[in-house]
């Protein structure tokens, strides 16, 4: 059981988290006659589940240019998350993605604080339903990416990520197998290096036509005692077609490769709202994961559009040990909601469906 004490450390936490960040937000912010039509939307959301009982949020999403004057940047957008339980557990999570001076930089990361429980699985693909362990934490993590414009379509920069898990309630890992993996007892890590990207979408929001390539290379270390943690290189490619002058089809590869003593939390992992959408996220994660999905979108009547997908991927320790017959895979339907029909950007309302699992997400953007 949670202490009183406890129970108010984490609200004050949560408080002072979210005084921090509209102190960056004001500081950072720019002058209200710089910007060009902002949009700004607000989407109530009502869920349940096993972990959080009733539970109860809301979306706040914008979408702008930064100068009036320019025409030819790209659109900016941020989104906040914000949700409450019956259980007493609270997720503040921030994202954006800044285009500036005709799009000659580009900054884009979260700022996000949460404290929920999560189910652990363990780690790699042969974890089962039954084994799967109730955890609970604190996390708060930052990541930012600064690049500049090479040529026409091509950016590089600098990526760096901040985790700190604390607050770890360890008597939910009673096994000797959960007590030995590492970061259990919670960990703090920063994370910097190279990133590279070739962006040639129509729409970052809604891609129709176009590709997509990101890499990165971080060096992380334990900033409590300055020690070497682990390295992680990530390839993201997307490729988007339109067939029928409808028919969008869209494809992506993901790779994460990671190599040294990384904390489970950190680990790569199957799930959620972005990787084979059905499985619980975290449902299956290790050192290295590779991930392979297609996704068709149409629009439908007016304001409203549908989408298929499927996907396949796996977890492995070593890139040599990745196997066929732990190959995961996951298949759907999703409605499409256009919140904007002049930008052409979407709430995207999925439903995921695996051999073992199901999942229901609602999400401002498509997933990739």
């Amino acid at each position: 059981m949670i202490s009183q004490i406890d129970k108010d450390a984490i609200v004050f936490k949560g408080i002072l988290f979210f005084v921090i960040f509209a102190l960056w937000n004001r500081v950072f912010s720019f002058p209200s006659d710089s910007l060009k039509k902002i949009k700004i939307g607000i989407l109530p959301s009502a869920f349940y589940s096993p972990e959080t009982r009733l539970g109860f949020g809301g979306l706040f999403y914008s979408y702008f240019r930064i100068s009036k004057k320019d025409s030819v940047t790209k659109k900016s957008n941020t989104q906040s998350y914000i949700s409450y339980t019956l259980n007493k557990q609270f997720a503040f999570e921030n994202d954006y993605q800044l285009w500036l001076r005709e799009n000659k930089y580009y900054f884009t990361g979260a700022f996000d604080y949460s404290r929920f429980p999560q189910f652990f699985y363990g780690i790699g693909n042969s974890t089962r339903e039954d084994d799967k362990i109730m955890m609970s934490f604190d996390i708060i993590r930052i990541q930012t990416k600064a690049l500049a414009k090479f040529n026409e379509h091509i950016y590089g920069g600098i990526f760096f990520q901040y985790h700190n898990v604390f607050n770890q309630d360890v008597t939910l890992l009673p096994n000797s197998t959960c007590m030995e993996i590492f970061g259990n007892m919670g960990f703090e890590a920063e994370g910097i290096g190279p990133v590279f990207m070739i962006d040639k979408r129509d729409n970052p929001l809604n891609p129709s036509k176009g590709g997509y390539l990101e890499t990165s290379y971080l060096d992380y270390k334990n900033i409590i005692n300055n020690q070497n943690m682990f390295t992680s290189l990530v390839i993201d490619a997307r490729k988007y077609a339109t067939f029928f002058k409808r028919l969008i089809w869209n494809g992506n590869l993901y790779i994460s490769h990671n190599k040294g003593k990384v904390p489970y939390k950190m680990l790569p992992e199957i799930g959620g709202a972005r990787f084979l959408r059905g499985y619980y996220r975290g449902r299956f994660r290790d050192n290295n994961m590779a991930i392979l999905q297609q996704e068709f979108r149409m629009p439908v009547y007016k304001m409203f559009g549908m989408a298929l997908f499927g996907g396949i991927g796996s977890v492995a320790k070593s890139l040599n040990q990745f196997k066929k017959n732990e190959i995961h895979y996951n298949y759907g339907a999703g409605l499409r909601i256009r919140v904007n029909k002049k930008e052409n950007t979407n709430v995207r309302i999925d439903y995921g469906v695996t051999k073992d699992s199901q999942g229901l997400y609602i999400v401002f953007a498509e997933a990739f």
